[in-house]
């Protein structure tokens, strides 16, 4: 689903509509769109709001669908904390503030100018969630389901 800032400003009705539709994965598309002269259209997402809206799916989706519903990010998070790293960082696309950003081995990087003004939003879900995703890949490596961690919540 593509994100524009007012769908940012619902992730709660967002996630619970896809939900509802029994999808078997969610994708989030952030929306950053520039005019001619380089400003972000109004229609375009802002790094809080991208990290806002993400956190607040992730809340819903760590207590209630973990192992239900997949949600592309949340997996692939997942699995650079189980020591996979991302198929889709190509060096060369890294600039300087990506190559030190301790969130580095999560994101894809900047290979897109745009998408430099999600990095907020994107170090906001990363650190927010981690504590999570530790407890995750921790039950993983017992052999155990990462659902339990709903259980854990509640």
């Amino acid at each position: 689903m593509r994100v524009s800032h007012a769908i940012g400003q619902q992730p709660q009705q967002v996630y619970r509509y896809l939900r509802e539709l029994s999808l078997p994965d969610i994708h989030f598309f952030p929306l950053v769109e520039r005019n001619k002269q380089g400003q972000l259209s109004a229609e375009s997402l802002t790094g809080d709001v991208w990290g806002r809206f993400l956190r607040a799916v992730f809340d819903i989706w760590v207590r209630e669908d973990i192992g239900r519903v997949s949600v592309s990010l949340f997996d692939a998070t997942l699995n650079v904390w189980q020591g996979t790293p991302r198929c889709d960082i190509a060096p060369e696309s890294v600039c300087a503030a990506c190559y030190c950003c301790e969130q580095r081995r999560f994101c894809s990087g900047c290979g897109i100018a745009s998408d430099s003004v999600l990095c907020s939003g994107y170090r906001q879900f990363f650190a927010y969630s981690a504590p999570y995703m530790r407890v995750m890949r921790d039950l993983i490596k017992q052999h155990r389901s990462p659902m339990e961690l709903m259980v854990m919540l509640r």
